[in-house]
């Protein structure tokens, strides 16, 4: 049982890393990308995705994420579902290429 909770802790800690990478990598977007224009404007907006989602990443972890998907679905049970049957079909054909 003790394996299950290093592990979960260990997957705690790799996602936390994923949210700090993203929010590091936003950084390196506003550096490096133009500023003004139509590309300013671009890379602004995914500087601000990478943010805000690190910072959710960070801030939730598995639980949250795992709470929000749960009301997702619950809120929009058709297209979950359909989500879950084109996921579906989409690892059968890439499972049964020989």
């Amino acid at each position: 049982m003790r394996e299950i909770f290093v592990v979960g802790v260990q997957a705690e800690d790799a996602l936390g890393a994923v949210g700090g990478g993203m929010a590091s990598l936003a950084g390196t977007v506003r550096e490096n990308l133009p500023h003004e224009g139509v590309m300013g404007q671009a890379s602004d907006y995914v500087a601000d995705a990478l943010e805000s989602g690190g910072r959710y990443i960070q801030q939730e972890g598995f639980s949250g994420m795992a709470e929000d998907l749960t009301s997702l679905i619950r809120k929009n049970p058709i297209p979950a579902l359909l989500v879950g049957i084109g996921i579906g079909y989409l690892i059968a054909r890439s499972t049964s290429r020989s």
